[in-house]
């Protein structure tokens, strides 16, 4: 098992994946209202799930899919240990299912809207194959091999497909909502799409229509952390994959990653990873 401590930090990835087991981390006391969305299925003991004023205990074998937006706690029912697998994925970067589905991020907030029932008895679960589906994608993210990123996001497809069947057969109806460009919500698209530019915090205000102080402020409610601090970690999660599947040089991967020199970048990657580039590299392989 690897560090579940990965769920209480922010995700400045399009998704996370991990075994979560209450011995080993708590689980969170305080009620959380999240930009992303958060799939749990349950292996071991029971917990009691919040959703905004509505509560009910999920047993092992079920499943449940918590918005983005929605307050929500999960907490361990009875003494029993609780093991799970957790994911976590930001809409926004998530790839639209087809041509004539809404934009994830739509359906989730209709599903919110519509009051569709989030947790998946055992029995479906089974029928969506939903335990094989989880425990694939925290296995590639545990294990890192060459597109374990392609291989998550496809599955993930799969994932939310059945989910959307799901809630279709409980009244669910699909609308395509415009969502405007360029405000706080989308911007983690667009700091992806850019990363090897030079991204400057005031920048991102003025396209937000934000002055900097409400913008910073604003951005570490929505995000968990600071603009610079969620650029630096999204280019050290590009810095990790070149590390691990590309012969590259150091000096190419500052470039193509945004940072002004390759002594910036080792900087960077050893504060948030406790090791330097190079080192990584050799661990790894």
């Amino acid at each position: 098992m690897f560090n579940s401590n990965e769920m209480c930090l922010p995700l400045c990835a399009p998704f996370a994946c991990c075994e979560a087991d209450s011995r080993v981390i708590p689980f969170p006391e305080e009620s959380r209202d999240n930009y992303f969305a958060e799939l749990f299925f349950l292996r071991k003991g029971s917990v009691r799930l919040s959703l905004g004023k509505e509560e009910r205990v999920v047993t092992p074998g079920e499943a449940a899919l918590l918005c983005p937006g929605v307050e929500n706690r999960v907490a361990v029912e009875g003494g029993e240990p609780v093991l799970m697998d957790v994911i976590r994925m930001d809409p926004d970067r998530m790839p639209r299912l087809s041509d004539y589905s809404p934009a994830l991020k739509n359906i989730f907030s209709e599903a919110v809207r519509e009051g569709v029932p989030m947790v998946v008895p055992a029995a479906e679960a089974r029928q969506m194959n939903l335990s094989e589906l989880v425990a694939r994608c925290v296995r590639e993210t545990k294990n890192r091999q060459y597109g374990y990123d392609m291989n998550v996001v496809n599955t993930l497809g799969v994932i939310c497909a059945e989910m959307i069947r799901f809630w279709l057969g409980r009244g669910l109806v699909l609308r395509d909502r415009s969502v405007p460009e360029d405000t706080l919500e989308t911007l983690s698209v667009y700091i992806q799409q850019h990363l090897g530019d030079n991204l400057r915090v005031e920048k991102l205000a003025a396209r937000c229509g934000m002055s900097y102080p409400w913008f910073a402020k604003k951005f570490r409610k929505r995000y968990g952390v600071n603009c610079k601090d969620f650029i630096e970690q999204l280019r050290v999660d590009q810095v990790e994959k070149y590390l691990l599947f590309t012969e590259m040089d150091l000096e190419s991967i500052s470039e193509k990653t945004g940072y002004a020199d390759c002594s910036h970048m080792i900087k960077n990657f050893k504060r948030i990873m406790g090791i330097t580039p190079g080192q990584y590299r050799l661990r790894m392989r």
